[in-house]
């Protein structure tokens, strides 16, 4: 997993630097250089995993323009104000990238103990790791915040509800089911705002919800409740590139296949 600001330097010494001559590339500032989807003209976010970025293109937008490798338009002049971008700064990047950690803490704990009780080295591991593409270093400081996958027994004895941090547990890690809220983000085709739900991993009654329960809540009309026989479902989950069966339970989810900032990437495609 890795974020376009971090590729900058690369394409600069790499691809800009076959395309210009020694003088222009010295001057060329690396703030002014933006990417954009060559075949959409979509301006591609820094903040966002580059897989994301893909798996949500590959949502809105025909199969014929897309494929490996994505095509992208590197752009050297300032981008322009319309396109909504952050600016490209590693720095900038980085702090995005804690303050989504540190929500997703918030959704998922209750409070963001867990990554304010990090000292400043491992904070800074988290960030290393991750631009260092070491899962060792990033994991060592990210076991921390994101629960352990349920194992078989817990997920056949689901806790009736949440646990609730407290001082003299608040270094016991529990499994996925034993969150308070999944952090979870829907992402729909065609630009349609990122939805943000909170769902527990087990309701009420104490029964494990899956990702379809929690996607029929936010969006009946594509993800009908499984017991209604004159609906069908008209869209299909990919986290992670992946179709994930509507079956599969938030806990799991929320302990395996988050992305390294904490949240769930939902990302919806139209059709069956």
């Amino acid at each position: 997993m890795s974020y376009l600001s971090l590729l900058v330097p690369i394409v600069k010494s790499n691809l800009i630097g076959l395309c210009l001559d020694d003088n222009a590339l010295f001057t060329l500032k690396e703030e002014n250089i933006w990417f954009e989807h060559a075949p959409s003209k979509v301006a591609l976010k820094w903040h966002w995993p580059i897989g994301l970025i893909y798996d949500t293109l590959l949502a809105s937008l025909p199969a014929s323009s897309l494929g490996l490798p994505l095509q992208v338009t590197v752009h050297l002049n300032p981008v322009p104000a319309d396109k909504g971008l952050l600016p490209n700064a590693v720095s900038v990047c980085r702090e995005a990238f804690m303050s989504q950690v540190k929500e997703a803490d918030f959704v998922r704990w209750g409070s963001t103990r867990r990554v304010t009780n990090l000292r400043q080295r491992e904070a800074e591991s988290l960030w290393e790791g991750l631009v260092e593409h070491d899962f060792d270093k990033f994991w060592l400081v990210a076991s921390k915040l994101i629960p352990i996958p349920p194992s078989p027994s817990s997920l056949h004895s689901a806790p009736m509800t949440p646990a609730q941090p407290t001082n003299s547990s608040i270094d016991r890690m529990p499994d996925g089911n034993g969150v308070r809220n999944v952090p979870m983000r829907i992402y729909l085709p065609d630009n349609i705002p990122v939805m943000q739900a909170q769902s527990g991993p087990v309701d009420e009654n104490g029964r494990r919800v899956t990702l379809g329960a929690a996607l029929a809540d936010l969006a009946p009309s594509l993800f009908p409740e499984p017991s209604s026989t004159s609906k069908r479902r008209l869209a299909r989950a990919f986290i992670q590139g992946v179709q994930v069966p509507l079956e599969t339970e938030l806990g799991w989810l929320g302990a395996v296949m988050c992305c390294a900032d904490g949240w769930v990437a939902v990302v919806i495609h139209l059709g069956r």
